[in-house]
């Protein structure tokens, strides 16, 4: 068994497959919009979790990630809706690339761009909300930066922080606005350092 353990670690190592499990702050920065004379505020922020795996050595790798943000309340203001409670969750899964321009030894910078998909899954006390929202998965665009902290070895730290551009739809004709979902992370890179 611990031949076979051995083997896998020098694959990876062989391969530059790095995997980076991560915890954080999911901090939405937009309102959802407003539909039939109720206004949905800006999700409040929550715990968020996740995976990425990098792929790749030198300046450029690419990357496979999901992200995932537990029940977060919505403010609701509107006509008719007294006591009304909301609550989203979020997953997000992209793929992309990562830039690492400068081979600093102790603190690497670093930037991620991708696309992927979005799924916001609503949860409503009130008929009248399940009316206006229903759960959706949209198309999202990942943007972000982050450091890498004493990067040389098999184990290092890492944070991020990264936005998820996505749009969004009411059930009902409504205006919406485009989401901007922030997930601050901070992990562990498990494998060959860069």
């Amino acid at each position: 068994m611990l031949t076979t353990l051995a083997g896998g670690v020098q694959q990876a190592n062989a391969q530059k497959i790095q995997l980076r499990p991560w915890a954080g702050l999911y901090a939405p920065t937009v309102e959802l919009g407003s539909v039939q004379a109720i206004e949905f505020g800006k999700k409040e922020s929550t715990l968020a979790y996740g995976l990425d795996v990098n792929f790749g050595g030198g300046p450029i790798a690419f990357r496979l990630g999901a992200g995932y943000a537990g029940n977060s309340d919505i403010p609701i203001v509107g006509v008719g809706c007294t006591n009304c409670a909301a609550r989203a969750t979020v997953l997000v899964g992209t793929g992309g690339v990562v830039i690492r321009p400068f081979p600093i030894p102790v603190v690497r910078p670093y930037a991620v761009a991708g696309l992927g998909a979005k799924w916001y899954d609503f949860d409503f006390d009130n008929a009248t909300l399940d009316a206006l929202i229903s759960d959706q998965a949209k198309f999202t665009a990942q943007l972000g930066a982050g450091v890498d902290l004493f990067p040389g070895g098999m184990l290092s730290l890492f944070v991020e922080v990264s936005d998820y551009m996505s749009g969004f739809d009411f059930k009902a004709n409504g205006t919406s606005n485009t989401q901007h979902d922030l997930m601050l992370k901070l992990g562990l890179s498990l494998g060959p350092g860069r």
